[in-house]
């Protein structure tokens, strides 16, 4: 069965179920995830993008911003709520909750002039990444100001802190200096993104790519595909995020026309194998006969030998991420918009791939589920409109009501190319977070501040804290940062 004999993506229905995830609060189920917020709103709002961009209509409109679902006043209020999470010391905050006032998020060395961070570990990269994704998502005109207000210096610095020796990368760097978070390839993702968005190498900020490149060679296993680091199991996720991560640093190669893929090539040392361990996690999907779990054994990729055959195509393909493992929506996802970025998305049948997507797990409110049978969330939701998007681009054609997509930024393409244009302003435009002027910005704050008191009040606290058998981090964390106490009662 092709893509052509299937009915088409309900887009109006998709539509109603962004705009209820836009407009109101999302059930209590995402409570606990609460610390990515930013990581839900970029579901949500690149979601409405790709549903109202340009290329999504078959008649691009004569007012782009007028035919998007994100309004020019929205735009404007959420890119100010992105930029409210920058830390003042790089990098950005997953939420609100994360932000602090500036009394409580840095410290300053007065002999030696230097500013560090007092909470280290409310910034992280993946809230970065996604601040400057949403940020291009959100920009007007053609995207050129899209990074304006970001503290570009400090993010790469901080960015830089978060490589380990082995070329790895954490998340986060914790309250005692150290790298925090695993050592998987998303994190060398997020890593190569903000890198090539904010212009690192030109910046003179760039980290050491040459170690991050060796670390993704290492997570190559025997099978072919990759796993979280050396010696994992290997995982189409991971897959996807170290073949990312090296287009992403091909992107930003000055030499990338003398040298096509010198980072892929690099960091892949068995590509074809890659192909086939991708290829080999598509599988024919079987309706189960009832609700008994044990149906859920005919849905593992391990079928009976004597009953193959070549005679009949299967009729819908679902996708797991290892073997021996159920069909996910989002491995649709990771699978086709890897091999679309190694030129090899012809292997997927994309009618079966779609018939799974369309008819086993989108939902009758809009939206898609992890598997059959489930809830929608805006994770799967948002993966299966990126898989549908990327399997037609790799056919040469379009899903209808979906814009034009870049698998490599997981984004549609008109955002992607306002990035690219945020980038070039930053060599054309001064540097508005120059090292200069934050420092006159900090020196005035400080005045404003009368830092030096403060610091000293902090101080005795902290020996206050410690002769009474307490944790001084653990004791203002108590404090709500929007109503701070009076730190002369404190000391009293």
């Amino acid at each position: 069965m092709t893509a052509s004999d299937q009915p088409p993506l309900d887009t109006a229905r998709h539509i109603r179920y962004w705009q209820r995830c836009y407009r109101s609060v999302l059930p209590q189920d995402y409570t606990s995830n609460d610390s990515i917020r930013l990581t839900l709103g970029f579901f949500i709002v690149a979601a409405l993008d790709l549903l109202s961009s340009p290329s999504s209509y078959s008649e691009p409109p004569k007012d782009p911003l007028k035919a998007s679902l994100i309004s020019p006043a929205d735009r404007t209020r959420l890119r100010a709520y992105v930029l409210s999470l920058q830390h003042p010391q790089g990098g950005f905050c997953g939420s609100p909750n994360h932000v602090f006032p500036l009394r409580y998020t840095t410290d300053y060395d007065a002999i030696n002039r230097v500013e560090s961070a007092r909470d280290p570990a409310n910034a992280n990269i993946a809230a970065t990444f996604f601040a400057l994704i949403l940020l291009a998502v959100l920009a007007e005109d053609d995207g050129s100001k899209a990074f304006e207000g970001i503290n570009r210096e400090k993010t790469l610095r901080w960015l830089k802190t978060l490589q380990r020796d082995d070329g790895s990368f954490g998340e986060i760097i914790d309250e005692n200096g150290f790298v925090g978070g695993g050592r998987d390839m998303r994190y060398c993702y997020l890593a190569a993104t903000i890198r090539w968005a904010l212009r690192a190498p030109e910046a003179g900020q760039d980290f050491d790519v040459d170690a991050m490149v060796a670390h993704i060679r290492r997570g190559q296993t025997f099978d072919g595909g990759l796993g979280e680091s050396s010696t994992h199991e290997s995982h189409a996720g991971y897959a996807y995020c170290a073949v990312a991560a090296l287009s992403m640093l091909d992107l930003a190669n000055p030499n990338a026309a003398a040298e096509p893929d010198r980072y892929l090539h690099a960091g892949i040392p068995d590509i074809p194998s890659l192909v086939h361990f991708l290829a080999c996690r598509q599988f024919e999907y079987i309706e189960p006969d009832s609700d008994d779990e044990a149906d859920e054994s005919r849905n593992h990729p391990l079928p009976d030998l004597s009953t193959l055959t070549l005679s009949e195509e299967p009729q819908v393909v679902g996708f797991n991420g290892r073997l021996n493992k159920l069909a996910d929506t989002c491995y649709v996802w990771w699978v086709s918009g890897t091999l679309s970025m190694l030129g090899a998305g012809q292997v997927i049948d994309r009618g079966p791939a779609r018939k799974f997507i369309i008819d086993k797990t989108q939902h009758m409110i809009g939206g898609f589920a992890k598997s059959p049978g489930g809830p929608p969330d805006v994770y799967h939701a948002y993966l299966g409109l990126a898989a549908l998007a990327t399997m037609a681009g790799d056919e040469g054609s379009k899903e209808e009501g979906l814009g034009k997509f870049d698998p490599r930024l997981c984004i549609g393409a008109e955002a992607a190319n306002r990035i690219a244009k945020a980038r070039e302003a930053l060599l054309t435009q001064e540097d508005e977070d120059s090292d200069d002027e934050w420092r006159e910005e900090t020196e005035r704050i400080k005045k404003e501040l009368d830092w030096d008191n403060l610091q000293e009040t902090i101080a005795r606290l902290e020996t206050k804290w410690k002769a009474e058998g307490k944790v001084p981090m653990h004791e203002m964390d108590k404090w709500n940062p929007f109503h701070p106490p009076n730190l002369d009662d404190e000391t009293a």
